[in-house]
């Protein structure tokens, strides 16, 4: 028994190593992929979702394998707090789902929103991944021809040009503004998940930026700095820049003593900047309005807020408990109707409860206290999304953001734990 235990464990670890690089690579062109296969082919479109969706029964295969290797063990694996909280996490929601039976099939879809990143996060646990660098160097290399394509169709190219040129419809530049310049999109769903996607990348560069020993301009990580900071600029997205913001002075104060230097050429090049960057505005007429107030966007974001903990509260105690169950908040809502919360943090609780909500934040804290000492680049990138998902649903509607992060996250806490040394 323990001779097939060992054979299972080493393929699930060679397999699930390939699956975990398939998904940092896959998932920032999934929005393309399903617009494409609906654009080109006539397949129907319950066939093109599983064919744009196939890891996620491929993630549930991959637990009930491992079920079976523990079973077979007679054998759990070493779970730290961090693993148990995102279990219970995934638990409660299994267990909403089935409270809210008569609704299975909107819980089901819900769920999948919910859970996948948190999923993909126990997967990485289980596989053991130890290469984060591997990792975000393939994150890095995705995330600057993203960049790229950004900024080339921003200056470059017509609103609209997937359509023009590939005849792919609705979707790309120009087909998801919500304001008087278009926001670069590149290959992703929105704007906003553009500029979040790019948040690791970001501080991935800063970090370099102030441990490394070459001046500014003088090594090519400053300029990919450069273009990943103009990218997630011209999405316009305010969740974004905002997180981005925080982070950057965390990172300003953690490195302020030992790299002065550094910090006063940083915070030329944010003048600098910020100065072209309004003299653009107030050339382009209702973009300074537009970038306080998204046009009506704000109201109506403000007036979702308002409503979710109406909502919330006027279900009563166990529903503020536990919850509404899954499906009821979030993405979901925009297809079948709901409270479309506009912050990820109401949608937990919306759906799972403050007791739901409180499961997560003992997961983030955890998070956070371990991979500080380990990776300063993934400590200050969770800083910025935690604040970017107090205005979207981060977490659950950018997946190829949210299950990048966990993946990398994963990695470094194998890392720290073995104590090798992380990004």
């Amino acid at each position: 028994m323990g001779k097939i235990t060992q054979k299972i464990d080493f393929w699930l670890s060679k397999l699930g190593t390939i699956f975990l690089f398939i998904l940092i690579i896959y998932l920032p062109l999934s929005e393309l992929a399903l617009h494409a296969l609906q654009s080109y082919s006539h397949l129907p479109d319950s066939l093109i979702f599983w064919l744009t969706h196939f890891y996620e029964p491929i993630i549930v295969l991959f637990f009930l394998v491992y079920l079976i290797k523990f079973a077979l063990g007679r054998k759990l694996p070493k779970l730290e707090k961090i693993d148990l909280y995102a279990i219970a996490f995934l638990l409660l929601a299994l267990v909403m789902v089935l409270f809210h039976h008569s609704d299975l099939q909107r819980g089901l879809q819900g769920l999948r929103f919910l859970i996948l990143p948190y999923a993909v996060f126990l997967l990485a646990r289980f596989i053991d991944f130890k290469n984060s660098h591997r990792l975000v160097q393939f994150y890095l290399f995705i995330a600057a021809i993203i960049s790229v394509l950004a900024v080339i169709e921003y200056f470059f190219l017509p609103h609209g040009y997937m359509d023009i040129y590939y005849g792919i419809s609705g979707f790309g530049f120009g087909e998801n503004s919500l304001i008087s310049t278009t926001q670069a999109q590149s290959i992703f769903a929105s704007p906003n998940q553009l500029a979040s996607y790019l948040i690791l990348p970001f501080f991935y560069l800063l970090h370099r930026y102030f441990i490394a020993k070459k001046t500014p301009l003088a090594t090519w990580d400053s300029y990919l700095l450069i273009l990943v900071t103009l990218a997630i600029g011209l999405t316009f997205s305010r969740s974004a820049m905002l997180g981005v913001f925080v982070g950057t002075v965390l990172v300003f104060l953690y490195f302020g003593r030992g790299r002065r230097d550094k910090i006063v050429h940083a915070i030329l090049f944010i003048v600098i900047t910020a100065t072209l960057a309004v003299e653009f505005a107030l050339q382009n007429g209702e973009l300074p309005r537009d970038l306080i107030t998204h046009g009506a966007s704000m109201v109506g974001h403000q007036q979702a807020i308002i409503d979710s903990f109406r909502s919330l509260f006027a279900g009563g105690f166990w529903k503020v408990l536990f919850g509404f169950g899954v499906g009821s908040a979030g993405p979901l809502a925009l297809k079948l109707g709901g409270i479309v919360s506009e912050n990820y943090y109401l949608q937990i609780c919306f759906e799972l409860g403050l007791a739901g909500l409180a499961i997560y934040i003992l997961f983030i804290i955890n998070l956070l206290t371990n991979i500080f000492q380990a990776s300063k680049t993934t400590f200050f990138t969770l800083i910025a999304l935690l604040v970017n998902a107090f205005f979207l649903h981060i977490f659950s509607d950018n997946p190829a953001m949210a299950v990048s992060i966990f993946i990398v996250v994963a990695t470094v806490i194998n890392l720290e734990a073995k104590g090798e040394g992380s990004v």
